[in-house]
């Protein structure tokens, strides 16, 4: 993790920053932002960039760029040491951390930040990738859709399965491995096995409780289940434990920080958690996040 003592140290000037991108997006080397061209120069005129002085030419397309062009820093009007803050704060916050705070403490108005947080939720989204294969724990749970349902501390039990005024969320972990979660519109087989079929290779294990839904993947996948009327640990060995410790962050995260989050949003919520947590032993996770900032 990179703390805001950290980086006030490492980034002192906006140039820092500048060039910690560069570092970033430039490691194979420079290339036209534009049109791709790797046949670049360092740009020679004496206008130099308002932000950083730091521009390059384009030999094929003419233009000139610099390092923010075509990403999610482009034509920003807030300084880049106060994105890396917010950056920062987002990723060290184990239940996450409210626009209003970061307002707050970095005296930017909270409607800027709302924005830009936001924004850095999207990038964060983890792409489609090749079919998984291993043994996995799934579980699915609820969180309210509007300020008047009743709060959701208790839902869960058996799933929450008999709550419909809920939005529900699945969520499958690979033991040993991420989680991946998902903003559903139901708990159905048909919704379900949607989900690990996108996802989980045939021949996999799965681990859940008994919920009625899950009985369908026997045909296509290993299938284990724990009573949790009856245990929290079946005798040999299978449980839901992991899945179950996120939806535990995510919901006191949701009700202490942010209080209430519409069903529009939510899935930026849901994202921003997930990547918290499958990162949260990993001591490069600013760059990793700044480099997926840059592909936006």
């Amino acid at each position: 993790m990179c703390s805001l003592v950290k980086l006030f140290k490492q980034f002192p000037t906006e140039q820092s920053c500048i060039i910690f991108l560069e570092k970033i997006r430039f490691k194979d080397g420079v290339f036209c932002a534009y049109y791709g061209s790797i046949k670049t120069s360092k740009h020679n005129t004496t206008t130099l960039d308002t932000r950083s002085g730091r521009r390059f030419q384009c030999q094929d397309c003419k233009k000139s760029f610099s390092v923010t062009v075509n990403t999610i820093f482009h034509r920003t009007h807030l300084d880049l040491r106060k994105w890396f803050w917010i950056i920062s704060m987002m990723i060290n916050a184990k239940k996450g951390i409210s626009a209003c705070q970061v307002a707050r403490e970095l005296e930017i108005r909270r409607p800027t930040v709302w924005a830009l947080m936001h924004k850095i939720r999207k990038a964060l989204a983890t792409e489609q990738g090749e079919l998984l294969r291993g043994i996995f724990e799934m579980d699915e749970t609820y969180l309210k859709n509007n300020k008047n349902d009743r709060d959701d501390d208790n839902d869960g039990g058996s799933g929450g399965h008999s709550n419909k005024t809920h939005t529900p969320i699945i969520a499958f972990k690979e033991k040993n491995g991420d989680l991946k979660a998902f903003v559903a519109t139901d708990t159905t087989s048909a919704t379900l096995s949607e989900i690990i079929i996108n996802n989980i290779e045939a021949g996999s294990e799965l681990h859940t409780d008994e919920y009625n839904a899950y009985k369908f993947t026997r045909k296509f996948w290993k299938h284990k289940s724990v009573n949790h009327s009856i245990e929290y640990v079946s005798a040999d060995g299978i449980h839901t434990n992991s899945v179950e410790g996120f939806w535990s962050l995510l919901k006191r995260g949701i009700k202490g920080n942010f209080h209430f989050v519409t069903k529009k949003y939510l899935e930026n919520y849901v994202t921003e958690f997930e990547f918290r947590y499958n990162n949260r032993e990993n001591e490069l996770v600013f760059g990793d996040v700044l480099e997926k900032l840059l592909l936006v």
